[in-house]
């Protein structure tokens, strides 16, 4: 009698007996079953590493993550910005006085930096002093 390899043997002396295993049935119900066990077994192993995986993750990438934090929170400050300044466009006679006030500023900056030779040093002077800081 020649015995497969894979099967389990019991031996006593002269005697060989292969056990063969029943075979087994599954209903599609068990079957069905052990893959929602096996699901959920993989979720629960998932979310017991996840804190360990993202926090190795935000260790490594940290410069990265805060560089993309401070792009995004500068997007939505301008945007932010815009909105408010829309809003404002918006209010009857406040964007013509905003305006007149630009104006009015434009041209006191030209009158008392830009006209005389020493106030355009002394301006000149200025932006050298604050550049150097």
């Amino acid at each position: 009698m020649e015995v497969d390899p894979t099967q389990p043997v019991i031996e006593t002396p002269g005697v060989k007996v292969v056990i063969k295993p029943e075979p087994q049935t599954f209903s599609p119900t068990s079957q069905s079953m052990q893959k929602g066990q096996w699901i959920v077994t993989q979720v629960v192993d998932f979310l017991s590493q996840l804190s360990e995986n993202l926090g190795s993750f935000f260790g490594e990438n940290q410069s990265l993550l805060i560089n993309l934090g401070l792009i995004f929170g500068a997007i939505i400050a301008f945007r932010v910005s815009l909105a408010v300044i829309a809003a404002i466009n918006e209010i009857p006679l406040v964007a013509p006085t905003f305006e007149l006030v630009g104006i009015g500023y434009f041209i006191w900056f030209i009158n008392r930096y830009l006209l005389n030779t020493s106030n355009r040093q002394e301006l000149g002077q200025k932006i050298k002093g604050f550049l150097d800081k």
